[in-house]
């Protein structure tokens, strides 16, 4: 039986705009995780478990927002690799 891997490469990003006030699940000021979207409008935004990204498992899902709603915070690539046993 082989283990099949996948990584998934985050940016830490920061919301700029209140997303409770539009009925979203975004705060300002809160630091996310997240991907770009195939089209490259928006991220994949991802809060993080109580400050844990273990091996093996995605921080929380939280939502698919366009680019406006996000400042990149570093540079840094934060890898999660997901393990299947195949």
């Amino acid at each position: 039986m082989s283990v099949k891997k996948t990584e998934i490469e985050f940016i830490k990003i920061v919301c700029i705009i209140d997303g409770l006030v539009e009925g979203l699940n975004i705060r300002k000021g809160q630091e996310y995780y997240g991907f770009g979207t195939v089209d490259g409008a928006g991220y994949n935004v991802y809060a993080d478990r109580e400050g844990k990204k273990e091996k093996g498992n995605l921080p929380t899902y939280v939502g698919t927002y366009p680019n406006q709603y996000f400042k990149l915070i570093d540079n840094e690539t934060h890898i999660v690799t997901l393990e299947k046993n195949a």
